[in-house]
């Protein structure tokens, strides 16, 4: 008897497309600030709180165009989807006369360094527009490690629409992070790695550039360390830029001729 079979899809797959594929810290952060930029943010300040405690957070908001509740059903929610990647990310008229933006992923998996980093995830979005409201998704994600033989969709995630936005745009999307995991050893050195990695999304010719787009790092418990650095380059603190004119312009040989 002939019939038509489906697959089932284990919670395993949460790892195997998350923490498994996303190699490391870095690439993980990297991954969301990319994010942040797909949604058209110019802003996106990334915090570490209580670094030496159980209570550590790290928290990256952005001022880009947030999510509604369909939103997130339909892309956030739905596991390697890319509105990116199949051209409907930006349907409305205000965007589609505008240039072609250039998408900086659209794998449908960068959600998921959020489990890199953390157990725990709480995510506040809030879309532009007259009607907007302020959605809430709590995600834990060892529920997806409890057993392997769930099924994948049967593990729910917690949604609140909340009376106020707590974050510090108007509209957007803060990715708050808890639960961080112990083999990530936040110091100052992995910071500073860090901030240098993130220096690949600033455009080193700034002055050309049409569209602002910063990246900004807030650790406290450094603030001490960063005063008592006589470069820029080596604080952890601030706007992360890129620096590469500027070493070039150390290290290159130039040849400078004046003709009267």
């Amino acid at each position: 008897m002939d019939n038509e079979l489906q697959f089932r899809i284990s919670s395993g797959l949460k790892n195997i497309i998350g923490r498994d594929l996303i190699t490391d810290d870095f690439i993980a952060i990297f991954e969301l600030v990319k994010n942040s930029y797909d949604a058209h943010a110019s802003e996106v300040l990334i915090e570490f709180e209580n670094l030496n405690s159980s209570d550590a957070v790290i928290r990256i908001t952005d001022n880009g165009k947030g999510m509604n509740y369909e939103d997130l059903i339909n892309k956030w929610l739905f596991v390697a989807y890319s509105a990116k990647k199949d051209g409907t990310e930006d349907l409305d008229y205000r965007n589609r006369i505008q240039n072609k933006t250039f998408y900086a992923g659209a794998k449908g998996i960068g959600r998921f360094s959020c489990d890199k980093l953390g157990s725990k995830l709480k995510l506040i979005t809030t879309k532009e527009g007259q009607y907007s409201f302020t959605e809430q998704i709590k995600v834990n994600w060892d529920n997806f490690e409890q057993n392997s033989k769930e099924e994948f969709i049967n593990i729910g995630v917690d949604h609140t629409r909340l009376k106020t936005n707590p974050s510090i745009f108007i509209t957007g999307t803060v990715l708050e992070i808890t639960g961080i995991r112990k083999d990530s050893d936040w110091n100052y050195q992995k910071l500073l790695k860090l901030k240098n990695s993130l220096s690949k999304l600033i455009n080193p010719f700034e002055s050309n550039e049409k569209r602002e787009f910063n990246i900004e790092i807030k650790a406290r418990e450094f603030i001490k360390t960063d005063q008592q650095q006589n470069s820029e380059n080596r604080k952890v603190n601030g706007l992360v830029r890129n620096n590469l004119l500027s070493l070039l312009d150390e290290k290159t040989i130039k040849i400078r001729s004046d003709i009267s």
